[in-house]
């Protein structure tokens, strides 16, 4: 047959047979393959990020996908073995309807490439067809523009069998038809393509099952907008990928593991994974091998595992529970491994999870001695100081802590007792519980030393305690914990030589009663909040009890509060703290200011000796090396006034200022017992001092 229409090499009526099916039809043939479809169409392109690379490929064998997509495909492996391995067209087979991975079409690319096997030869592939109209029927208005904007192929242009299949498969991934048909009709002028296409079903309804911990507002905004439209595989996909983000961003061991759709109405099974048991595994420091006991009772350990037997396991919280076992101080390595229970399956998952943990030596006695240069003592060893020292972290197999210290010289016999229950048994607040007794001995210089600059000389004044408190304590709610305590005391001030005294050099009083001793009986109040937001508060007050007429009595209130703000690669921390206290007020419970701790710049206590008193500090810390950084700093504190309400008028007699501030720079260093400070600081009478200091500031 002749004229200028003809395009192709070959008759008429060979090309016609050629073109009764050059393309392949890409539809979901009913509806239980409709459920399988959308099923695949949505697992595969979200369940591994390659999905889209293998779609590009020519052929790819499942074992391929299996070992690309994880484990959940194994099960299609093995029902698609009599399939030669490869995904081809045609109908589903039956096998992957009872797959409770239920899949559906493969990647068209995949199909079409499949198809173009069958149909030809690669000459025939490569062979250009002259395309003179191309028409989407089916579909009307919106989803017929989308069909045509997705097409690439034009009218009078001539096209390889594979690029018009590419084309064919770029209408089909927009996800709104559930039918592509190609309807080739030679023409005078060339091949008229015609694609029916057919749009998929309105979305009615969406129904999950399984979600148990999936908040209803996560669910409800991933399918917004999608109720009463024609259903979009991709934009479905979608939503369902972010039910899948939720689970992993918080950290809950779930995913949406099926999809079906009927009648208007898509079902969505979730599964949680459920913690079948938990096991505690002992294991030897140096060999690893498994221990049939530990050191410790199982019942101490398992008490700080927030996750319990039946609930859905929380990665989260796994971390939190490694935190807590850590935190007891009675091991050097804990871990957490999650296995697969026996009576497990994909729909209902259940973990077993195995605690391993090794222990660290909890108990120990220390001894030591030296000589101290302070003393004024005579003898063969004048200024002979030793200690002993005993501590145990797991008195009683309970996590018990029990801290005994003597220190002693040729005057001074200096001795603590402390016990500690960090969790009182069978609580389930979480009470903790400390009970001690000690003697102290304290310089009471920053309260009645002399102010400098005022001249003269006097002898230094000691302030020796004898006490005992027990004091329980407990978290309140989120980011609050309580303690309520009581301490007695007997206290005595004495000279150089520890001999006790009642009057300073100028006859001032020392103390409130008229005994060498002041006898005092304290209930305190505690509670402190720790927030996320690098924010700290304790309030705090004191209530003595006078059980004796001449016994001290008196009433304070505390407040600290600090906050942290980051400044780009620096952090610029505020302090604030004050406090006041009603009653008859002796010197050594007053509230010294100035010092490492308070107004840099001052010696301890040079600022004054407050009955109540405001402090506030800011600092600039500023990363240098490693764990070394940087300070800028500024201190001012005062005592409101009240430095001559306290009995013998410690401040006005040593010609204390009562406000002041001070200002200067440092460095910080990291260490196990917190942060190292050297600091440089001026006051406002243009004084210098270098301070060393231990711990934060306040």
């Amino acid at each position: 047959m002749s004229g200028p229409h003809r395009a192709f090499p070959r008759g008429r009526s060979e090309r016609r047979a050629k073109l009764q099916n050059p393309f392949p039809a890409y539809r979901i043939n009913d509806r239980a393959s409709r459920s399988i479809a959308t099923t695949w169409r949505n697992l595969s392109r979200r369940v591994s990020n390659g999905a889209r690379e293998l779609r590009s490929r020519t052929v790819v064998s499942l074992g391929d996908l299996c070992s690309q997509w994880g484990a959940e495909w194994e099960c299609l492996w093995a029902r698609l073995q009599g399939h030669d391995g490869k995904l081809t067209v045609g109908a589903v087979p039956p096998a992957f309807a009872s797959c409770s991975w239920r899949g559906a079409m493969p990647s068209v690319g995949l199909l079409a490439d499949s198809l173009a096997k069958k149909e030809g030869s690669a000459a025939d592939q490569e062979e250009r067809i002259l395309i003179s109209e191309v028409e989407v029927v089916g579909v009307e208005g919106q989803l017929k523009e989308i069909a045509e904007q997705a097409l690439a192929t034009k009218p009078n242009f001539a096209y390889t069998l594979g690029e018009i299949q590419a084309d064919l498969a770029r209408v089909f991934d927009t996800g709104y038809f559930e039918e592509c048909t190609p309807d080739p009709e030679d023409t005078r002028d060339g091949v008229k393509l015609s694609i029916k296409v057919k749009a998929n079903p309105e979305l009615n309804s969406i129904v999950s099952t399984g979600g148990n911990l999936l908040p209803q507002a996560i669910f409800e905004d991933a399918f917004r907008g999608l109720h009463g439209k024609a259903l979009n595989y991709n934009t479905f996909g979608e939503a369902v990928s972010k039910l899948m983000q939720w689970y992993q961003e918080a950290g809950v061991c779930g995913q949406v593991t099926d999809v079906s759709f009927s009648e208007g109405q898509a079902s969505i099974k979730i599964a949680e994974a459920v913690v079948n048991r938990i096991d505690l595994r002992f294991l030897d420091a140096k060999t690893g091998d498994i221990k049939e006991e530990g050191s410790v009772r199982p019942e101490i350990v398992t008490r700080h595992i927030g996750t319990k037997t039946g609930s859905i396991y929380n990665m989260k919280q796994g971390k939190r529970d490694i935190e807590a076992i850590y935190s007891t101080g009675l091991f050097d390595d804990v871990n957490i491994t999650p296995q697969s229970s026996p009576d497990s399956t994909s729909e209902q998952p259940k973990f077993d999870l195995v605690v391993n943990l090794v222990e660290r030596k909890t108990g120990g006695l220390a001894c030591g001695g030296g000589f101290s240069g302070q003393s004024h003592t005579e003898g063969a060893l004048p200024g002979f100081v030793g200690n002993v020292s005993y501590s145990q972290k797991n008195l009683f197999r309970l996590g018990q802590r029990l801290v005994m210290m003597m220190e002693f010289g040729q005057i001074d016999k200096l001795f603590k007792i402390q016990y500690t229950d960090p969790w009182i048994l069978g609580d389930r607040h979480r009470t903790s519980r400390t009970i001690g007794m000690m003697n102290t001995r304290t310089s009471g210089n920053p309260i009645y030393g002399i102010h400098e600059g005022a001249g003269g000389e006097r002898g230094s004044i000691i302030i020796g305690r004898l006490l005992g408190s027990v004091e329980f304590s407990r978290p309140i709610t989120q980011g609050w914990s309580g303690t309520i305590g009581l301490t007695g005391q007997r206290v005595t001030l004495m000279d150089d030589n520890n001999r006790a005294v009642r009057q300073d050099y100028q006859s001032n009083p020392v103390n409130r009663s008229h005994d060498l001793h002041d006898h005092m009986v304290t209930l305190f109040l505690r509670a402190a909040f720790s927030g996320l937001d690098n924010t700290q508060l304790v309030l705090s007050t004191e209530q003595a009890l006078p059980l004796q007429p001449d016994w001290v009595n008196i009433t304070k209130f505390g407040a600290r509060a600090e906050k942290a703000t980051r400044i780009g690669p620096t952090n610029l921390v505020v302090y604030g703290k004050g406090g006041i206290t009603r009653g008859e007020l002796p010197p050594y419970e007053a509230f010294p200011l100035g010092g490492t701790n308070s107004v840099r710049g001052y010696s301890e206590g040079g600022v004054g000796t407050a009955r109540h008193y405001v402090e506030g500090t800011a600092e600039l810390h500023i990363p240098l090396i490693g764990n070394l950084q940087g300070a800028l700093f500024a201190d001012y504190g005062t005592d409101l006034g009240s430095k001559g309400s306290v009995i013998g008028n410690p401040g006005n007699n040593t010609q204390k200022p009562g406000h002041g501030y001070g200002y200067g720079l440092g460095i910080r260093v990291d260490s196990p017992v917190g942060p190292l400070r050297l600091e440089w600081a001026w006051n406002d009478q243009r004084a210098r001092r270098f301070h060393v200091g231990l711990g934060v500031h306040g």
